[in-house]
């Protein structure tokens, strides 16, 4: 594989007798990594983590999650004239136009490839050393713990696919990614070897899923304890807060995902149903009248996250990227592309929107007048920077989600639509409506035109999943030929399905 970065084995803790560290420092041979799994806590230590590397800028605790990839997804303001390169508002305005020969933006995916691939090869290491454990965490643990690993190694897989594999419904035969399923580090002539094409790394993808099913069936405890997912990180039960790891539950939404993605959407949607079964028991829907909901500015709607990661700088990292006052720079919402694209409900003021989505909202401090762009002003959110004092759940603070019930729905819904059930697919999204707070006469009519229908879906998406990276992948998948404008009312054209599809490092490519 050309993975042609300093690969790092973070793979040791920072104290071996500390199960919740983790040491930036590659082990110097094979025995300090024989130590690491050793002990139970080790293995422990270990497994928290693959979590935390997840939670770098350059993976979940940023790009593929808040910034860049919602950018793409024209969820934030660029300029709809191209600045000079040396202008600080130049990458906004490459990442909305797909313009990947810009210094920054082949930098930042970079960093994500080479930060993924890193996750990957410290999952493979983890996966082998778990394996061949003998005796020293229990037969039960041990399969809880491996299939989380496989479900992690799928999910950053399919990102990568998302974000440099080709639209699905344009692919080739040709070799496009490496699928890392190794522990080790190839050298240079066995890298191309390693290179896939769509339908193999898709096939290899579906392999680790089913792997990590067949481990957690029947083993992962959100299976059948009612208190395993909880809002409390105070707690010494390292399998308690099941919605903070890769659980059953979650590895089903990724296969519903990839499903989906792939075009077999009676599949997906099957899958998908494991999950919103579980509406109620394991997952709930937020509940709009207790413990005062505005009050608590609970946007993240915890207690329907399928699977999120803990992110301790998130934060610190939101009031940076949110509460400036320089356009240029900072990652605010259009208020035209806010009200008029993305809600577009009665009413021309957020509060007298009855959709509580529409309350995480508040004007930014940005000056915009002499940008030429967003001059009615923009908006920033309040989903990811509400202090801990505001909230009756202070873990909620550092938390970023990454499956939620919604997407569970949609994808039942859209493969209804699909299957000529416009009516099914009418319900499905209504009720969805109905737990954002709207009401019988704001609710989706039985008589809604289908073109309506798909409409309402596509803007559900930036509703529903701002800073959680998804809107680009929607459209990807649908290969969509326009998308909101980002910094004004209706739409801009997407030229060609290429645009789509982010070009692999140089780094990689020269050797």
């Amino acid at each position: 594989m050309k993975l042609k970065y300093n690969i790092t084995l973070l793979l040791i803790a920072a104290s071996l007798a500390a199960c919740n560290d983790w040491l930036d420092i590659a082990p110097k041979d094979k025995v300090l990594e024989d130590k690491l799994y050793s002990s139970e806590d080790n293995i422990y230590s270990a497994t928290n983590g693959l979590y935390r590397e997840l939670t770098g800028e350059h993976l979940y605790g940023g790009q593929l999650s808040q910034t860049t990839l919602d950018v793409m997804g024209h969820l934030y303001t660029y300029p709809f004239l191209r600045p000079s390169e040396g202008d600080q508002s130049m990458p906004f305005y490459a990442l909305a136009h797909f313009e990947y020969t810009n210094d920054n933006v082949k930098s930042r995916f970079a960093n994500v490839w080479k930060k993924s691939y890193e996750a990957l090869l410290h999952i493979n290491t983890y996966i082998k050393n778990v394996e061949a454990s003998q005796g020293i965490i229990p037969d039960k643990t041990k399969k809880i713990l491996l299939g989380e690993a496989y479900g992690l190694r799928a999910y950053i897989h399919f990102d990568l696919f998302r974000i440099f594999g080709p639209v699905y419904i344009n692919r080739t035969s040709a070799k496009i990614l490496p699928y890392n399923n190794w522990p080790e580090v190839l050298v240079n002539q066995n890298e191309e070897k390693t290179y896939s094409t769509a339908d193999e790394y898709i096939a290899l993808l579906q392999s680790d899923l089913a792997k990590a099913i067949q481990l957690l069936e029947g083993n992962d405890p959100v299976i059948d304890d009612a208190n395993s997912i909880s809002n409390d990180l105070r707690n010494d039960n390292f399998f308690q807060n099941r919605n903070r790891r890769m659980n059953y539950y979650a590895v089903k939404g990724l296969e519903a995902r990839v499903l989906q993605y792939i075009g077999k959407e009676t599949e997906a949607a099957a899958a998908a149903a494991v999950v919103t079964d579980q509406i109620g028991q394991r997952f709930k829907w937020v509940d709009l009248n207790g413990n005062n909901f505005r009050k608590q500015y609970n946007f993240i709607m915890f207690s329907e996250v399928i699977f999120g990661i803990n992110s301790l700088d998130m934060y610190s990292r939101a009031k940076t990227w949110y509460e400036g006052t320089d356009l240029r720079t900072g990652y605010v919402v259009d208020y035209n592309n806010l009200l008029k694209n993305i809600l577009q409900y009665t009413g021309n003021t957020l509060n007298s929107m009855i959709d509580v989505r529409a309350w995480q909202w508040s004007p930014s401090k940005v000056v915009s007048s002499s940008a030429g762009y967003s001059l009615e002003g923009t908006y920033i959110s309040y989903k990811y920077s509400t202090n801990a004092s505001d909230l009756e759940i202070a873990a909620i603070k550092e938390f970023q989600p990454l499956m939620r019930l919604s997407e569970m729905c949609y994808i039942q819904a859209e493969a209804a639509l699909n299957a000529g059930n416009k009516a099914i697919a009418v319900d499905i999204l209504n009720s969805v409506l109905a737990h954002r707070g709207l009401t019988v006469a704001n609710l989706l009519p039985d008589d809604v035109s289908e073109a309506a229908v798909r409409e309402h879906l596509e803007r559900e998406y930036y509703r529903e999943f701002f800073g959680e990276g998804q809107v680009f992948f929607y459209h990807k998948r649908l290969g969509s030929s326009s998308m909101f404008k980002g910094y004004d009312e209706g739409r801009d054209p997407v030229t060609s399905l290429d645009s789509y599809v982010v070009p692999i490092p140089e780094a990689e490519k020269n050797i």
